[in-house]
């Protein structure tokens, strides 16, 4: 069994979905507004045992408040179907234009939303799937310790070595995309990472190289990281699989 643990489930081609789950792969499917966790929740009424159902509100999406609390109802009212609370986290990219202060004050309010949906998830004793970049971890870790959340997936990260090295301290997991086919330095950074905190991802329908992602891609990934850690790529399989697992709360 593959599990494709962060993925944007309803913008992936049915074609793709349906060949991934025959190939008995399963999805996290994270949501990223209203729209999307409603999707989400038809396609994991549809799909109940090859969907891991995440909802959230991306943390880089303007919503309002009325938007907001919608997902929050939705979670609370389907909460027999999650496995989990995401895409959440602290928002980053778009921020470029802004200046240091803005940044700041921007990711402190990111902060304040990350909380409500983080609560959430220590009241209903489920996992998060975050969106925290770089060093905004050190928004995102005393949120998580506030609220005694622990094993958290920070998807696609890459950051310092004591970056690395405090999120293993901390017991939480990174989950690995096919951007290590683009980016050579995302490479170099998921090879540091401990095998006992290693996931991968495919972050669909996000394009590599101009080609649109699709579950399937977490397959090339596990090969490559079972040739760097001189691993059979079944061994490598498993031992993610077992990670996942943990991450799930399994």
């Amino acid at each position: 069994m593959l599990i494709d643990i962060h993925c944007h489930l309803e913008g992936v081609l049915a074609f793709d979905r349906e060949r991934f789950f025959k190939q008995n792969g399963k999805i996290g499917a994270v949501s990223m507004t209203k729209a999307s966790a409603l999707e989400l929740i038809r396609l994991k009424q549809q799909y109940s045992d090859q969907i891991y159902l995440f909802l959230g509100i991306h943390p880089e999406k303007d919503v309002s408040e009325q938007e907001i609390q919608a997902v929050i109802d939705l979670i609370y009212q389907h909460r027999h179907l999650l496995s989990g609370i995401g895409e959440i986290g602290i928002p980053f990219f778009y921020l470029d234009e802004k200046t240091e202060q803005e940044k700041h004050l921007i990711k402190q309010l990111g902060s304040e939303r990350l909380a409500r949906f983080v609560k959430i998830a220590a009241d209903l004793e489920l996992p998060v799937n975050l969106h925290v970049v770089e060093d905004d971890i050190h928004y995102a870790l005393p949120i998580l310790k506030d609220y005694q959340i622990k094993g958290a997936l920070f998807h696609w990260y890459e950051g310092s070595d004591e970056n690395l090295a405090l999120l293993h301290q901390q017991a939480h997991f990174i989950s690995v995309s096919p951007w290590i086919f683009v980016d050579p330095h995302y490479l170099e950074f998921a090879k540091k990472i401990p095998l006992d905190m290693l996931l991968v991802e495919s972050d669909s329908p996000c394009k590599y190289n101009g080609v649109q992602g699709e579950p399937n891609m977490i397959n090339p990934v596990i090969d490559v990281l079972a040739k760097h850690h001189q691993l059979s790529w079944d061994v490598m399989a498993t031992l993610i699989n077992e990670n996942t697992k943990r991450f799930l709360k399994i």
